[in-house]
C-alpha cells in the first residue's frame, strides 16, 4: 500500500499549481517545529531539520516523518552530495559542526568540530566543486562584539576526513553559496555583497558587478541563471555573474528570507513580512501564494521533490503546496466547484470544511458525496451523500474517535472526483 500511495502522490503532483493551497505535512516532533533546512535526495527522500531537535526523514513525500539523527542539534543546513551522502551544518554557542551520513540518514558522523567561543552567528552553506572536494562556509562571531561576524570557508579533499580553512571573508553573515555553470563559486555576505572563486574555493575575491548589499541567499536555476537576493528581492544573472538585472517587484517592503528554483523554472520566495510569492517568468512578475499557511509563521526555507513544493516554517513545521492522496484525481471541471481548506488545520477534534455547488451544473442539482479517508486511502467517514442544488455548504468533521495523523477529504459530484485536500488531526 505504501508503494501505491507514493505512486499516486507523484501522479497528482502535476496538479500542484491548480489548487493554490498550502497544507501541513506530516507531524515531526510536535506542532511547533522550527524548520531551518529541507533537502531532497534523488530517490525522493526528504530531510528536514527541527531546530534543537534534530533531523527528520520522510520516505513518502512528507506524509510521515521519523527522527533520522542528530537529536538535540541546532541544524541550519542540510544538503545531498552527488555521491549520495548527506551533509549537515550545526552549531552551539561554542562550536561549529559538519555532520555526514553515508547510509541515507540511518546514522550520522561528526566529521568536523571546531571551537568558536561565544559564536552566535550560525547559518552557512555546503557545495561540491568540480575537483571532487567539499566546500563548507559558515558564519563565525570573531568579536569583540556579537555583531562582528565573518564567513569562514573550509575545504576537504579527502571526502570529509580532514578539513583546512582556505579563507576568512570579513563580510558579515554567509548568505548562500552556489557553483555557476562555468565553475565559479559565489558566496553571498550580509555586509559586502558577493565574493567569487575561480580555483574551487582556495581563494576568493570581491565580485565587483554586484553591489555590496545585504544578501541572504543565492540560488542557481536548472537553466543556469543565478539569482541573488539584494535585501528586498532578487537580481538575475544569465552570464555567471558578469552582469545583473533586478527582477520584478513582489509588492513587499520586507527583507527576502528564502528562495528556491523548481526544475520547471518556477521561482519561489518568502519575505520577512510572512508573504510568499511565486514567478513563472524568471521573476519578472510575482503572485502571492499564502493561502493555507499559518498567519503567525515565517517560511524559513524551501524544498522541492517529485513535483511538490515544501516550506519549512519557524513555528509550525513543514507545509506542502498541494493536496496529494490516493483516493482520486480531480476532474477537468474542478474550477466550476469549490472545495476549501478545512479550518482550523491542524485540528483537535473538530474542523469545518466548506464547499460550493455552482449554478451551472446540469439540471441545477448534483449527487454530492463528501468523504474522509485515512493515510492508506481507506474511507473512514461519509459526511454527505445526497442530492444538492447550487449553493455554499458547510461540513463539520469530528475526529474524536480517530487517531492523530494525516487525513484526506474528497468532494465528488455525480460520481466524479472534484477535488481532494489533506488535513491533520493532532491530539
Amino acid at each position: 500500500m505504501k508503494k501505491i500511495l507514493l505512486a499516486c502522490l507523484i501522479l497528482l503532483s502535476s496538479k500542484i499549481f491548480s489548487q493554490n493551497v498550502w497544507s501541513p505535512a506530516g507531524q515531526m516532533f510536535g506542532t511547533a517545529d522550527n524548520v531551518r533546512s529541507i533537502a531532497a535526495t534523488i530517490n525522493g527522500d526528504l530531510y528536514a531539520s527541527s531546530w534543537a531537535r534534530g533531523i527528520y526523514k520522510s520516505t513518502n513525500l512528507g506524509v510521515t516523518w521519523s527522527l533520522s539523527g542528530l537529536a538535540g542539534k541546532r541544524v541550519s543546513v542540510i544538503v545531498d552530495a552527488p555521491n549520495g551522502n548527506i551533509y549537515a551544518l550545526s552549531m552551539t554557542v561554542d562550536s561549529s559542526y559538519i555532520h555526514r551520513s553515508t547510509n541515507e540518514g540511518n546514522t550520522w558522523t561528526n566529521i568536523f568540530v571546531k571551537s568558536f567561543p561565544l559564536n552566535y552567528a550560525g547559518g552557512g552553506a555546503i557545495v561540491f566543486p568540480s575537483d571532487g572536494s567539499i566546500l563548507a562556509a559558515f558564519s563565525v562571531t570573531v568579536g569583540p562584539t556579537i555583531g562582528d561576524v565573518s564567513g569562514f570557508v573550509y575545504k576537504s579533499t579527502d571526502n570529509g576526513s580532514s578539513w583546512f580553512r582556505t579563507v576568512q571573508i570579513g563580510g558579515g553573515f554567509v548568505g548562500g553559496m552556489v557553483i555557476t555553470s562555468d565553475n565559479k563559486i559565489l558566496i553571498g555576505t550580509s555586509l559586502s555583497g558577493v565574493f567569487y572563486s575561480i580555483n574551487n574555493g582556495n581563494s576568493f575575491a570581491h565580485l565587483g558587478t554586484f553591489p555590496p548589499v545585504f544578501i541572504r541567499t543565492i540560488i542557481k536555476a536548472d537553466d543556469d541563471a543565478v539569482y541573488v537576493s539584494d535585501a528586498f528581492g532578487l537580481s538575475r544573472s544569465t552570464d555567471n555573474g558578469a552582469s545583473w538585472i533586478n527582477v520584478g517587484s513582489q509588492q513587499s517592503t520586507s527583507y527576502l528570507r528564502a528562495a528556491i528554483s523548481a526544475p520547471d523554472g518556477t521561482l519561489y520566495i518568502s519575505m520577512d513580512d510572512r508573504k510568499v510569492f511565486y514567478s513563472t517568468n524568471r521573476g519578472d512578475k510575482w503572485i502571492q501564494m499564502n493561502e493555507g499557511l499559518p498567519s503567525a509563521a515565517y517560511v524559513y526555507c524551501f524544498g522541492y521533490s517529485s513535483g511538490k513544493l515544501f516550506a519549512g516554517t519557524t513555528n509550525a513545521g513543514v507545509y506542502v503546496y498541494d493536496s496529494p492522496t490516493s483516493v482520486g484525481d480531480p476532474v477537468a471541471n474542478v474550477n466550476d466547484y469549490r472545495l476549501e481548506q478545512n479550518y482550523p488545520n491542524p485540528f483537535n477534534p473538530n474542523t469545518i470544511i466548506n464547499f460550493e455547488v455552482p449554478s451551472n451544473v446540469k439540471n441545477q442539482i448534483s449527487k454530492i458525496k463528501f468523504a474522509v479517508y485515512d493515510i492508506s486511502g481507506k474511507e473512514v467517514s461519509v459526511l454527505v451523500n445526497e442530492i444538492k442544488g447550487p449553493g455554499k455548504y458547510e461540513v463539520r468533521f469530528d475526529g474524536s474517535n480517530f487517531s492523530s495523523g494525516i487525513y484526506f477529504y474528497k468532494l465528488e459530484a455525480d460520481g466524479e472526483t472534484i477535488d481532494v485536500k489533506r488535513m491533520m488531526l493532532v491530539k
